[in-house]
């Protein structure tokens, strides 16, 4: 059996500024390669793995038009490219369906 504790933060305006900035930085980071992923799967018939898209995302932070990348955690960016990458396996093992792309008006967790 699993114990779950729940807290209720309460973030003052600059720790909901910065929370907002993952939130974001992850949504995109998780849509951008989940659709590269499926373009590679077309072209090659294989996906990206973590450590590809890993490389790939380091690689993506020194570009000029994603810098702002560099403003979020690199710790939830990575562990964004994982939950993606377990998402597939679980699609691929048949336990849930095709990973789906994010949406800022959704939850945010």
């Amino acid at each position: 059996m699993l114990n779950v504790l729940k807290v209720r933060i309460y973030p003052n305006k600059e720790q909901e500024l910065s929370l907002a900035k993952n939130f974001g930085c992850v949504r995109f980071v998780w849509n951008y390669y989940l659709n590269k992923t499926n373009n590679q799967y077309l072209e090659t018939g294989k996906g990206m793995t973590y450590c590809d898209m890993a490389k790939d995302l380091t690689q993506l932070k020194k570009q000029p038009d994603f810098e702002w990348l560099a403003e979020a955690t690199a710790a939830t960016l990575q562990q964004s490219l994982k939950n993606l990458e377990s998402a597939f396996k679980n699609f691929f093992s048949k336990r849930t369906k095709f990973p789906k792309f994010k949406s800022k008006h959704k939850k945010q967790s």
